[in-house]
């Protein structure tokens, strides 16, 4: 289906913008700037001063694999060049987070290629670039942990990285590293204990709140489909649990109501929901959508170089797009409001704008 649905206050009158924050996801799939990337470097060159966010899913299909010197090495890290040479120019501050296929799309030596990705991403612009960041936090979260980690920019900006693909990565011998003398149990009752922490002290300083993973916590996309009854066949039925183990719920896993993943999810909700104002900002579905759930905002950029279809509009969206690749610009205005400019490749520009409130 190919559709653009926009409810809500479209921007009219503008006034000056303190800072820009670029939202891109999924941008892995070309080993040339797709449309996407070209309008991206574009809009740079006329924003010199802004901050990029690269959403995850930064190499298609299994992350920076292979061997230096290999074939395989080497058609991978012109994925990444492909999204890194966009903002060799760039003056402000770049953030890059790793999605599920950086992390060999949950296959073995997962971890080793996510640690491996973020090596190469932060040598290139020690190297290359003169970006704010260079020499401190570019790839966050660090080592395949899961986070939290904060980052302060544009003096009053808090983001706030996490990585729920620690959470979807673990099957059989699927090493997620953990912090030495602490369970899987106990790792995930101080990152939530930790998420509160932050969320609550960025909340207090009235600036302007990012939780930004890869992974959305709601979406009309394929990833937010339920699925049946092979979910549940796969979850809860003994016969076919044994497809689960040998491959196929790494492909499941990926979804909103995997069990697994729903997990996490409900409990970063809980913390995050006990805050107001909050942006929320995502890849994974290839579309662009825009939530308003309870006190805060849910941005899904995930059109970087690869669309999907967007399903029935289950969740309520207040903005969503499958027809472009494409991202989203974060507009903070210094009157304090909030605006998102939509760029697409249909029109080769912005197409779309909202406030949140």
């Amino acid at each position: 289906m190919l559709t653009t649905l926009a409810i809500g206050r479209q921007v009219t009158a503008q006034t000056a913008i303190a800072h820009s924050i670029y939202l891109i996801g999924d941008a892995g799939k070309d080993t040339l700037p797709g449309p996407a990337l070209r309008m991206l470097g574009q809009e740079l060159k006329n924003d010199p001063n802004s901050t990029v966010i690269f959403l995850g899913d930064n190499v298609y299909q299994r992350g920076l694999e292979g061997k230096d010197g290999s074939e395989k090495y080497r058609v991978a890290s012109l994925k990444l060049l492909a999204q890194l040479s966009q903002t060799e120019n760039h003056k402000g501050s770049v953030y890059w987070l790793p999605g599920n296929h950086d992390w060999k799309a949950g296959k073995w030596q997962g971890l080793e290629t996510v640690k491996v990705e973020a090596a190469f991403v932060e040598q290139y612009y020690k190297e290359h670039a003169d970006i704010v960041n260079k020499n401190t936090q570019v790839f966050l979260p660090k080592e395949g942990f899961p986070g939290p980690v904060h980052a302060v920019f544009a003096d009053s900006v808090h983001l706030i990285a996490l990585d729920i693909q620690w959470w979807l990565q673990s099957q059989l011998g699927h090493r997620t590293p953990r912090t030495e003398g602490m369970t899987r149990k106990l790792m995930t009752r101080k990152f939530l204990a930790d998420l509160d922490s932050l969320l609550g002290l960025a909340t207090a300083k009235n600036g302007t709140v990012l939780l930004a993973a890869h992974h959305p916590l709601y979406s009309n996309g394929h990833h937010g489909a339920s699925k049946q009854p092979l979910r549940f066949m796969v979850n809860w039925v003994p016969p076919f649990q044994l497809f689960g183990l040998i491959g196929l719920n790494r492909m499941l896993v990926q979804d909103i109501p995997q069990p697994r993943y729903k997990r996490i999810r409900n409990r970063i909700l809980k913390v995050m929901d006990k805050y107001e104002g909050v942006i929320y900002v995502s890849g994974h579905d290839h579309n662009l959508q825009y939530f308003r759930k309870g006190p805060n905002h849910h941005l899904v950029s995930g059109a970087g170089s690869k669309r999907s279809s967007l399903g029935r509009d289950r969740n309520r969206a207040r903005f969503m797009d499958d027809r472009n690749y494409g991202f989203m610009r974060l507009d903070l205005m210094t009157d304090g409001t909030r605006q998102v400019h939509v760029f697409g490749h249909v029109s080769g520009k912005e197409f779309h704008s909202f406030v949140l409130e």
